[in-house]
């Protein structure tokens, strides 16, 4: 469970992504996603105009923009192998793996966008049931409706 265990590479979802270098089991921690917290989501804190901040909690943003944070290559997936948990204690974010993770996957996780950030933001994750929309999971069957109902009719 380090840095160690993943790394970065171009990837077929998007840019670069984040590819686990040993298998995983589900629970286990992958690697931390790391930076500074702020009171302030940051703004397009990285070259190209790329924003890796997480809101930990209402107000509380963690600006995961660092060379020294690989994780910030995780991308989103509509049907994704692991999920970031925030540890109050240790006050860092893990990607932690929702099920078995083979060695040389990508390793994905749901970003949790609102149905506004969606708008902005098509997915490409390939996902059978895929939205084309980053999406929170929960707010996908909305989305559906609002694309089918917004469509020409013949």
């Amino acid at each position: 469970m380090s840095t160690a265990d993943v790394e970065s590479r171009p990837s077929p979802i998007a840019g670069l992504g984040l590819f686990a270098k040993r298998e995983f089991a589900p629970g286990e921690r992958i690697a931390p996603y790391s930076g500074p917290t702020t009171s302030e989501p940051p703004l397009e804190s990285s070259p190209g105009g790329k924003v890796y901040a997480l809101e930990i909690t209402p107000g509380r943003w963690l600006d995961g923009s660092s060379a020294d944070n690989p994780s910030r290559h995780a991308n989103h997936a509509c049907q994704p192998n692991a999920e970031l948990i925030w540890d109050e204690e240790e006050s860092l974010a893990w990607l932690t793996a929702l099920r078995p993770i083979d060695a040389a996957e990508e390793i994905t996780f749901d970003y949790g966008f609102s149905l506004a950030e969606s708008l902005f933001h098509p997915c490409a994750c390939g996902a059978t049931d895929c939205v084309g929309r980053i999406i929170a999971d929960p707010l996908r069957p909305a989305l559906r409706r609002h694309l089918r109902f917004s469509r020409p009719r013949d």
